[in-house]
């Protein structure tokens, strides 16, 4: 008998940038332990806010945040923890995501002092890349104006290697 992997779905409501950065320090206190988000949403609709907030949970100051469309990667430290922010957005091929080595470096980082934030994550499913079984899964959704519907899918133990 093998037990199947649980998921959780949390959903906030965020009604400013600021409570979009509250939700993403939430979301870094809540996994203490090294994480690796997922996120996904439209342009423009608060993916780095968020990581701003991740970052400040986990000692990043959220001026030091800032999204890595050109650079792909940026990688902030604070306090003990290092964030490694990567954005897919201009990922265009199968080729692009391999030359990243997004794998390669969520299996080289020690998940004591390491984070792992992905914009535009659902380009690992169109390109066939490599997704982590135990990333928190976090949707952006427009409701309207500055209103977000924030939709975050856990699924087995967080914050550990799979």
């Amino acid at each position: 008998m093998s037990a199947s992997p649980t998921s959780t779905e949390t959903i906030y409501i965020s009604e400013s940038p600021d409570e979009t950065v509250a939700i993403g320090k939430l979301l870094a206190l809540t996994h203490p332990k090294g994480a690796c988000f997922y996120l996904e949403g439209d342009l423009g609709v608060g993916k780095t806010l968020l990581t701003k907030g991740i970052g400040l949970g986990y000692g990043v100051p959220p001026d030091r945040v800032v999204s890595p469309t050109f650079a792909l990667v940026n990688r902030y430290s604070g306090g003990s923890w290092t964030l490694y922010h990567i954005d897919l957005y201009r990922i265009e091929n199968e080729r692009e995501l391999a030359e990243l080595g997004l794998e390669e470096l969520e299996d080289g980082l020690d998940a004591e002092t390491a984070v792992i934030v992905v914009e535009w994550s659902e380009k690992l499913d169109a390109l066939g890349g490599y997704r982590r079984k135990n990333a928190v899964q976090v949707r952006l959704e427009v409701k309207s104006g500055d209103n977000r519907r924030i939709r975050i899918t856990e699924t087995g133990a967080t914050g550990a290697r799979p």
